[in-house]
């Protein structure tokens, strides 16, 4: 889907993403743990250069632990909120995920991330994109470090690549 060129300064974008997240710990089998989530929907809404994201699902994983497999319910807190430079297609926001196991054997962790579409992370395929009127995509990147529960100090690496379902 072309979008427009210029972007509007206010418009609600529909999303559908792949979510790839790792997960680095010495809790986990191996240190780390890798989950992809495809087809995630979602909202944008933009306006005057503020971004806020509406509606992001609760995704849930089964993880290889020390301890067993176990899954886990990771869920956005609040509604994440940031900036769009229209001039640019610069996207960043800021979310705080909440990792939630089912076992009683571990605790829930939240880590805060800024999901950038300009940066890049450690894993290479995980490079940033901005969003412009030539393309319907954007990718987000961004890495956190857990605080409290099981997943504490651990390290989080979060790539959203976005494609634009309908614009509004």
């Amino acid at each position: 889907m072309p979008l427009p060129d210029p972007l509007p300064s206010r418009f609600t974008a529909s999303l559908v993403a792949t979510v790839h997240c790792t997960v680095e710990h010495s809790l986990l089998d191996g240190d780390r743990a890798e989950v992809e989530q495809p087809d995630v929907a979602f909202e944008a809404h933009v306006e005057d250069g503020s971004v806020r994201v509406v509606g992001f699902p609760e995704i849930e994983a089964e993880v290889e632990t020390a301890i067993s497999r176990i899954r886990t319910t990771v869920s956005v807190e609040g509604t994440p909120a940031g900036t769009h430079d229209a001039a640019t297609g610069h996207v960043e926001a800021e979310a705080t995920l909440s990792f939630d196991p089912s076992s009683f054997l571990a605790s829930t962790s939240r880590v805060q991330v800024r999901l950038s579409s300009d940066d890049r992370i450690k894993d290479p395929k995980a490079t940033g994109d901005a969003l412009d009127g030539g393309d319907d995509r954007v990718v987000l990147v961004g890495e956190g470090t857990f605080e409290g529960g099981s997943l504490d100090g651990g390290r989080l690496g979060l790539v959203l690549e976005c494609r634009i379902d309908a614009l509004g």
